[in-house]
């Protein structure tokens, strides 16, 4: 796993999921073609796509939500069996992301942590599931990195960063998640929390001095903008508007302080990567 710091070059991921649900892109979904059909040769898509792109790592979303108990048995094999298979093409670092419902996430830990072999990288961990999920995360040798999400606000992030390293986390294997909206969806107050943390860290606070990562492909996707047609011409057509959401959140975020920013759309890394976002963004 490589090492991420708050002074390196910006570092960009693709993120796919493993259940293609009915409010999922139409964009994506004509992107990735037949593909959508095996979670695991979505993955292998990606990652091909993701390495030539150059992008750094990938991330694996289980965005499910929490089953009913008696289906939870057949979840829980099937995302486990997915992982193992995952783990043996992998040629990137990973995410292993969780679906943010942080009860359903311990158990999914449980599960999915039972079968990595490598160092990954966790995502999220919140202050209702931080101690059941580290716990079970470090009962391996790996050194893994854990994504720490509190909404909007730099004294839970603080606060959240300190409650981690008190059950054994080490500072260099934190990454703060502000838990930002994109644009037109409370972007403004995602800006301004990254750039007080950002400032934080310059005035030599500790517990803030950690990379910022932000989820631009997810936030931008949940906008009515990038899935309807239902707008005026003059909004341009659908494609280009939900790309164009997309580069807009993650550089307007880069320019507020992010230093990983994970996307959705493979086109939108490598616009991003351009020696155009290089001037605009630095």
């Amino acid at each position: 796993m490589q090492a991420f710091d708050t002074n390196s070059k910006n570092i960009f991921a693709l993120e796919v999921p493993v259940e293609i649900t009915e409010n999922y892109s139409c964009i994506l979904k004509a992107y990735w073609g037949s593909a959508l059909k095996s979670p695991l040769q979505l993955f292998c898509d990606a990652q091909k796509k993701a390495l030539e792109l150059g992008a750094e790592f990938i991330s694996l979303y289980f965005n499910s939500n929490e089953p009913s108990t008696e289906l939870k048995p057949s979840y829980i094999s099937k995302y486990k069996n997915l992982l193992q298979d995952v783990l043996k093409v992998c040629k990137m670092p990973l995410m292993v992301k969780l679906s943010s419902h942080s009860a359903w996430d311990i158990e999914l830990a449980q599960a999915l942590f039972s079968v990595v072999d490598r160092d990954i990288i966790i995502s999220p961990i919140q202050a209702a599931n931080y101690k059941e999920i580290i716990e079970i995360a470090t009962k391996s040798n790996f050194n893994h990195k854990f994504v720490m999400r509190t909404p909007i606000d730099i004294n839970l992030t603080k606060e959240l960063n300190i409650l981690s390293i008190d059950e054994g986390v080490s500072e260099n294997q934190i990454l703060i998640d502000p838990d930002m909206g994109c644009i037109g969806y409370g972007i403004d107050y995602g800006y301004s929390i990254i750039e007080r943390i950002c400032l934080a860290r310059i005035s030599g606070d500790k517990m803030l001095d950690m990379p910022i990562i932000v989820y631009a492909g997810e936030e931008s996707y949940r906008a009515k903008e990038t899935k309807s047609s239902d707008f005026p011409s003059s909004w341009g057509d659908l494609e280009s508007r939900a790309k164009m959401w997309e580069i807009s959140t993650a550089s307007s975020l880069i320019a507020a302080g992010a230093n990983i920013v994970v996307c959705w759309h493979p086109e939108v890394i490598k616009v991003l990567k351009s020696s155009f976002c290089e001037a605009v963004c630095h």
